[in-house]
């Protein structure tokens, strides 16, 4: 998938080593749902991770006129450096 081999480039850009990417223990969500309402409420939504989803975005683009695209590596880094998930990010936090 796309997204998630951007994910990996750049963790690997930013640390060196290529992150190994596992599936999603949906089996355990199904296990604690009836003790956490959050995965309750995850398991209700898994059919997002399953079936693609589509949404028209005419209206959008006759709005603004062409819809604005950001490569998919410099979104990934700026949501992960906006999370304080990237390593000088990190290094920040623990000198605080």
């Amino acid at each position: 998938m796309p997204l998630q081999a951007g994910y990996q480039r750049v963790v690997a850009r930013q640390t060196g080593v290529e992150p190994r990417l596992a599936a999603f223990p949906w089996w355990l969500l199904t296990l604690a749902s009836p003790f956490v309402t959050t995965f309750r409420e995850m398991s209700e939504m898994r059919y997002l991770w399953r079936n693609p989803l589509r949404m028209d975005n005419a209206r959008l683009v006759s709005v603004l006129g062409r819809e604005p695209h950001s490569p998919l590596d410099e979104a990934v880094e700026a949501t992960l450096g906006g999370l304080g998930s990237l390593l000088q990010d990190l290094g920040e936090t623990l000198q605080r």
